[in-house]
């Protein structure tokens, strides 16, 4: 399975221009009106929001890739190796979230050196590896996505997927401002859990016990959702 991730990973480092692409949008968001302010607690939250954003971005729109690679008969020669079904979802898995370190790095650097974000140097470890490990299981809905659908569906999924998750998850815009029932459904939701993680821990707080129970919850059903995806995208490779 590593001989795999490491193909992959490969492959993704040979592809530099959609490594590039997928920073434009979180940075022009981030650079243009989200940098929050003018206390660090608001910059440093809106920092995590935009970084979170870029991260979802990355992960949801590999899908649209492994689409790709499934209509060029790619998913049909892993079939033919010793790796099971969970492997390969597993490892697929550890590449997209490989995806998520460039956004979360450059948005990082943009909000020390542009927005004047100061945190400490254990909290930006903490807010940085929790941005990075907590998107898991919104990678495995990016995988499920590519496995399940062809490349033109996997893109309109991915981006009402990517679009509505940033909305309701409060990437962008603080969840206070929603109505009551909107707050609610935001709280419910995998990736305002994720991005909790790192404002927390901005904040120099706990993960709260809910947030990770949600958390925790939703891996388990979207990577069981990219196990079917990959069995059913598998019987039609």
């Amino acid at each position: 399975m590593l001989g795999y991730i490491r193909l992959e990973i490969l492959r993704l480092v040979r592809n530099g221009g959609y490594l590039m692409m997928s920073l434009v949008m979180p940075v022009g968001m981030y650079v243009t009106f989200a940098g929050g302010g003018p206390d660090q607690r608001s910059l440093a939250q809106a920092m995590v929001g935009a970084a979170a954003f870029g991260a979802l971005g990355v992960v949801i729109t590999n899908g649209t890739g492994i689409a790709e690679d499934r209509a060029l008969g790619w998913l049909r020669q892993l079939r033919l190796t010793p790796l099971s079904p969970v492997q390969v979802v597993v490892a697929r898995g550890a590449v997209a979230t490989c995806l998520a370190i460039l956004p979360i790095t450059v948005i990082s650097l943009i909000g020390v050196f542009y927005r004047g974000v100061h945190l400490g140097f254990g909290t930006w470890l903490a807010v940085f590896f929790l941005l990075w490990f907590g998107i898991a299981p919104l990678a495995m809905l990016g995988i499920g996505i590519g496995y399940l659908f062809k490349a033109q569906l996997a893109q309109i999924a991915g981006t009402v997927s990517y679009l509505s998750l940033t909305l309701l998850g409060g990437l962008l815009l603080p969840i206070d401002n929603f109505p009551h029932w909107a707050q609610q459904l935001s709280r419910a939701t995998p990736v305002f859990r994720y991005a909790q993680l790192s404002w927390n821990a901005a904040d120099s707080a706990a993960p709260t016990l809910a947030g990770v129970g949600v958390l925790a919850a939703w891996t388990v059903l979207l990577a069981g959702f990219a196990a079917f995806a990959y069995r059913r995208g598998g019987r039609r490779a």
